[in-house]
């Protein structure tokens, strides 16, 4: 068993995807508490292993020093966000240490900058993950084609992050064979026995029926996060255990498997995506 291995097996649940509070930022800019060691206890103490992602060289520089801490996997990447303010191919380094490439892609909904400035940032980044052979995480907002035009013949394991697209867009990234991780707020979005269903609620539900078990994760988004998809102004801490565990509920349900098998399933597909 490798070491890696040994940590994935030993934790409870997986959060395929978190940003720290502590680099989530007021409306106004103003910076939060350095709360993120009290995050990390929570995380560890509940046997969650966090896929942290950092979206720009400053995010990075925080997580960094995390790199060997069991319940922690780091992701990094030039978030669309920032596409006009870094240039990628300057952080190749960085690349090098983490072990996720991302979030990386576009977005036309959240962010005005040009989308050719994203668009050449996501080849730069998607042509160094496969040079590095490292597996990506994407962000689509709005830009589901295209995103998934680009990454169609990119060699490695790909994962979908809190798909929002329309259900024909979707069927480009089956195609792919992606991994897709579920959002905070599917639990919410896909109760059975509901007949008249949003746009939202039709996509996450074929995305639960039609895929795979083994393509399936679970993530939180960062606490931030999880407040915006419930439509609150904020949500504490100790409440991450308990989001990720519903929505393993939710998932295992639709599966027609145990929660536990559901866990268990989600350790071995982050194996597989991590595995060259």
């Amino acid at each position: 068993m490798t070491a890696l291995e040994g940590r994935v097996r030993q934790m409870c649940m997986i959060d395929m995807h978190a940003h720290l509070s502590y680099l989530e930022t007021y409306q106004g800019g103003q910076q939060k508490e350095d709360n993120r060691e009290e995050e990390l206890e929570i995380r560890r103490k509940s046997g969650i292993l966090t896929c942290l992602s950092g979206g720009n060289p400053d995010e990075w520089r925080v997580l960094e020093p995390f790199r060997e801490r069991k319940e922690v996997i780091l992701s990094f990447g030039i978030h669309p966000w920032y596409a006009d303010r870094y240039e990628a191919g300057d952080y190749l380094q960085e690349l090098k240490k983490c072990q996720i490439i991302g979030e990386i892609g576009m977005d036309s909904v959240w962010s005005r900058i040009p989308l050719q400035v994203q668009q050449k940032q996501l080849e730069r980044q998607l042509e160094a993950a496969a040079d590095l052979e490292k597996p990506v995480l994407l962000h689509t907002k709005g830009a589901e084609r295209t995103v998934a035009d680009l990454v169609k013949d990119f060699p490695g394991k790909v994962c979908v992050h809190w798909y929002s697209g329309d259900e024909k867009e979707l069927e480009a990234f089956i195609e792919k064979d992606c991994y897709f991780t579920l959002g905070p707020d599917t639990a919410l979005l896909c109760q059975k026995g509901k007949t008249e269903l949003s746009p939202d609620e039709q996509v996450r539900r074929k995305m639960l029926q039609e895929m795979p078990a083994n393509r399936l994760f679970v993530e939180t988004d960062g606490i931030g996060a999880v407040a915006w998809a419930m439509g609150k102004a904020q949500m504490d801490l100790k409440e991450i255990p308990s989001i990720l565990q519903e929505n393993l509920l939710c998932a295992a349900g639709w599966k027609g498997i145990s929660v536990k098998e559901m866990e268990e399933r989600m350790k071995e597909n982050l194996l597989e995506f991590l595995k060259k």
